[in-house]
């Protein structure tokens, strides 16, 4: 009986490798690459949870730039909060919000003299918004700013990682 459970699952797992797929996160490992981090408020809700993630990846954080393999510069970071609808009375019934986040990735292979180029990553989320459950709004709010958080923070960190398997240092 367990045979006849094993083979598929074998063999499906066999076809799901082959065609290359992974799972959401996967491939983003930084092989212990040395990341200088700058920022003006390292202690930001975002920065900490970006350095506990470029941890978590493998990164080592670095205190210099001669001392590392790639320098991520954040630039700027914020959330906006648009209406996208209202109700009968004119109030908000439903909000948008978008983190965006702006950066700079260097490696050895990409310092000029120039300025680096400044690189953009959003995340949206939309929730409706009850007047009634106010209390409740506001850290339903909290959650979607932490999961767009998180969100940015994958896809930078699969662009690092993807740098960093390209530009290996010898």
């Amino acid at each position: 009986m367990k045979i006849r459970l094993i083979i598929p699952l074998v063999f499906l797992s066999g076809l799901l490798t082959a065609c290359g797929f992974h799972l959401r996160g996967a491939g983003t490992d930084l092989d212990g690459a040395k990341v200088w981090l700058l920022s003006d408020s390292p202690n930001a809700s975002f920065e900490r949870t970006l350095k506990q993630r470029l941890a978590y990846q493998g990164a080592q954080l670095v205190q210099s730039a001669e001392a590392s393999e790639m320098q991520l510069a954040i630039v700027d970071y914020n959330t906006e909060k648009r209406t996208v609808a209202r109700d009968s009375f004119g109030r908000a019934s439903e909000l948008e919000l978008i983190f965006t986040l702006k950066y700079q990735l260097l490696t050895p292979d990409t310092i000029t003299e120039g300025e680096p180029q400044t690189q953009t990553l959003n995340s949206r989320r939309e929730f409706a918004y009850q007047r009634t459950l106010e209390s409740g709004q506001e850290n339903e709010q909290q959650r979607l700013i932490d999961d767009m958080h998180q969100d940015v923070i994958g896809r930078l960190l699969l662009q690092m990682a993807t740098t960093h398997h390209l530009n290996p240092i010898q």
